[in-house]
């Protein structure tokens, strides 16, 4: 009776074994045991490039692993993410997301990944609101007078961005759902010859984050009349909110950091965990402000996982309406 209670007993126990191996909870004590990749979807040298690389060392020194920086740019993003979409989901290949990885699936119709089942949400690290700049001989020195020029010159006032689908055309493509208005679309090849083109006065307007025009707002080169976030950027505090002025908007660019979909639970709280930490740093924080961001960190994984959702159903509907459509 004896032998036969036990060989009963090995394949309860053998299952048991199968469901702590595919829950990963054998994996969490040991994790990282080798270098950890972040892919970054832009080239080097922009603002996703910076914060990442800013994170992913104070990352690394927090685990006891080097966090390796791997720029992978390409198709607004989808190429980066592609990467991470199919490498194994064990925490060692890491993307540095952004806003982009929620409004691509509806800009293009050749995406190999699902945004809900290939991507685990660990945190959001960052915040970049946008700004509305125009080129100083614009006749308008408040959003509201915009507004008014605007509405009288339908499709008259153009204005740049770095591409179509990229995050100044669909903060533009929103404002004029919210305002009203309609403008003239002038896509450019990236945020140099955008910005370029708003400072000569070839274009008008520009909806960027702070981060690229900073210093042509202080300098007088470009005039800001709003920034899209719900308070006034400690970097530019002379200039007002949309809100303040009266308009509801709030939008821009936010970072953070997915894994694979299917990393074990535990891994992704581990990352969750270390990273809200080294968000708390002064240099950290420090780093992330002076490039025009604000730090923000997710309370938990599902918190950021529906930001990333309510993001891509946000700018599914700016699309759908405004009509815009990218071949890969």
């Amino acid at each position: 009776m004896q032998r036969h209670s036990r060989k009963r007993g090995r394949p309860a126990l053998a299952c048991a074994a199968a469901a702590l191996f595919s829950a990963g909870a054998w994996a969490a004590p040991d994790y990282p045991t080798q270098p950890i990749r972040l892919i970054v979807p832009f080239a080097p040298g922009g603002g996703t490039d910076m914060i990442a690389r800013v994170v992913g060392k104070k990352l690394g020194e927090r685990l006891g692993q080097p966090v390796i920086v791997d720029n992978r740019p390409g198709a607004s993003g989808i190429i980066g993410a592609e990467a991470v979409a199919r490498s194994a989901p064990d925490g060692y290949t890491l993307l540095m997301a952004t806003t982009a990885i929620s409004s691509n699936g509806s800009l293009y119709n050749t995406i190999s990944y699902d945004l809900k089942k290939d991507f685990a949400p660990v945190s959001q690290l960052a915040n970049a609101p946008a700004v509305l700049v125009v080129n100083p001989g614009l006749p308008v020195a408040s959003l509201q007078e915009l507004i008014r020029y605007a509405r009288e010159r339908p499709g008259q006032v153009n204005y740049a961005s770095y591409g179509v689908g990229t995050a100044p055309h669909l903060v533009a493509e929103l404002f004029q759902q919210s305002s009203g208005t309609k403008l003239y679309h002038v896509p450019y090849k990236g945020g140099g010859p955008a910005v370029l083109a708003t400072l000569s006065g070839e274009t008008r307007l520009l909806f960027p984050s702070l981060v690229p025009v900073m210093n042509h707002i202080r300098n007088g080169k470009l005039r800001a009349l709003a920034v899209a976030s719900d308070k006034r950027s400690p970097s530019l505090p002379e200039v007002p909110t949309f809100r303040e002025t009266g308009m509801e908007f709030e939008t821009g660019t936010w970072f953070g950091i997915v894994a694979r979909g299917g990393t074990p639970a535990p891994i992704v709280a581990r990352l969750h965990k270390e990273i809200v930490a080294l968000l708390n740093d002064a240099d950290v924080r420090k780093s992330i402000s002076d490039e025009g961001a604000e730090v923000v960190a997710s309370p938990t994984p599902e918190a950021f996982g529906k930001l990333i959702q309510a993001e891509a159903d946000r700018w599914a509907k700016v699309v759908r309406t405004a009509d815009i459509k990218i071949e890969k």
